[in-house]
């Protein structure tokens, strides 16, 4: 047994999913992480997981969570036109 992604979308649908619960602001970016790997609705055997893989999955997640705040600062409020 080893690790490994359930569809090939499923590494994006993780991040997302992790993404969200930071955005959110109910967890930090680690526990995020543990719990979505915990769920396992997007992986097999993710005890298993590598520390390269763990790292990147990390680091792309910090990414797509400052594009999106970098994103709703640009945005202006809707109700002062």
């Amino acid at each position: 047994m080893r690790f490994r992604w359930i569809k090939p979308t499923s590494r994006a649908c993780f991040i997302a999913g992790v993404v969200t619960r930071v955005h959110v602001g109910k967890m930090t970016m680690d526990q995020a992480i543990d719990y979505t790997l915990s769920l396992e609705r997007q992986c097999k055997n993710s005890h298993l997981i590598p520390k390269r893989e763990l790292q990147s999955l990390k680091r792309d997640s910090k990414t797509e969570l400052e594009r999106i705040r970098k994103s709703a600062r640009a945005v202006p409020a809707a109700g002062g036109r």
